[in-house]
């Protein structure tokens, strides 16, 4: 019954969205058809709403970016910022590290060395 139900979404790609979008579940969809089968008119539903949301998305639409934005996750979106800012900081500290040895270097004088055996 499983392969059937492939087969069934195999040919009606336009179902993969509406999963993807978080608008019905695969679950659903399998509901959907052993109840009704291949040949009703709600699949009709699916595939007639599928070529509305086409013509939208060749638009510009605000809406859609609206929507993308909410998608966001916005903790994930701190943390990045969080682990960018603490390498940055890290970068810094050996820059200004690097800038003080080499002033430092300026100032040193090397020691004179005895001789205990004259050569």
């Amino acid at each position: 019954m499983k392969e059937e139900f492939k087969a069934f979404v195999r040919k009606r790609p336009e179902l993969i969205k509406y999963v993807n979008s978080g608008e019905m579940t695969w679950q659903k969809f399998y509901e959907q058809w052993s109840l009704y089968g291949e040949d009703e008119k709600v699949w009709e539903n699916y595939k007639s709403t599928e070529k509305k949301e086409d013509t939208k998305t060749d638009s510009f639409n605000i809406g859609n970016i609206t929507d993308m934005i909410k998608k966001v996750d916005m903790n994930s979106v701190q943390k990045g910022v969080n682990s960018l800012q603490k390498v940055i900081e890290l970068l810094q500290g050996f820059t200004t590290k690097d800038v003080g040895s080499s002033v430092g270097s300026k100032n040193y004088e090397p020691r004179q060395l005895f001789k205990k055996f004259e050569d």
